[in-house]
């Protein structure tokens, strides 16, 4: 609460900064998709419960869609427009 408190005492749009603080949060997302995807897929490790083959190519196919948009917002930041 006390983030969303100081964004309206210095008068910054909540909404705008709302939304960049996702694009930032969107960057962390494959520091832990990557791992868990790799420990959820290791009989070694999970056992029983290891990841099905489906699952980890959905999982794998889900992490690269998210780091390819995440190269894409870097590309249409820094050189396009």
């Amino acid at each position: 609460m006390g983030p969303s408190l100081i964004v309206i005492a210095i008068g910054l749009d909540p909404t705008r900064t709302l939304v960049l603080s996702q694009v930032v949060l969107s960057f962390g997302l494959p520091f832990a998709i990557i791992p868990l995807v790799m420990f959820t897929s290791r009989k070694d490790i999970m056992g029983v419960l290891v990841n099905k083959k489906i699952t980890t190519i959905l999982a794998s196919i889900v992490a690269a869609l998210i780091i390819l948009l995440n190269i894409y917002l870097l590309y249409e930041t820094l050189f396009a427009g």
